[in-house]
């Protein structure tokens, strides 16, 4: 059974300015330990953006499937967003936002992830067991 869906659009150009006006304080925000480790990877300013674009989108989704947003303890650094090793995007909850999505009976997280040049966009699916 569905318990939330959640869909979101990210600017690419928005995330560069952040990025370039807070560039590791910003990462340290959103990004979680595995992430970090994905981002740092990425050869040049135009794939770290995409990532970062990318992620965000999805955590996101996932905030609106929960139905908090980023209140009440959950965190973007703990909605980690990470790809199977054919690049499949998946979740992995970590702290307090893992412990209130299976609060709130949200398993099975499905993620569908498609970006252009100047956006990215996720949609999410929460499904209780």
């Amino acid at each position: 059974m569905i318990k939330g869906i959640g869909i979101d659009t990210v600017e690419r150009e928005r995330v560069s300015r952040i990025f370039t006006k807070y560039g590791e304080k910003f990462e340290n925000k959103i990004l979680g330990h595995n992430e970090k480790k994905e981002f740092n990877l990425k050869k040049n300013n135009r794939q770290k953006i995409r990532y970062l674009s990318n992620s965000f989108a999805v955590k996101e989704a996932f905030s609106k499937v929960i139905g908090l947003g980023f209140s009440n303890g959950v965190s973007p650094k703990e909605i980690e967003v990470l790809r199977d090793p054919k690049g499949k995007p998946y979740i992995k909850l970590n702290g307090k936002t893992k412990d209130i999505a299976k609060n709130l009976q949200v398993h099975n997280i499905s993620v569908s992830l498609t970006d252009t040049y100047t956006q990215s966009t996720a949609f999410v699916i929460g499904e209780k067991l």
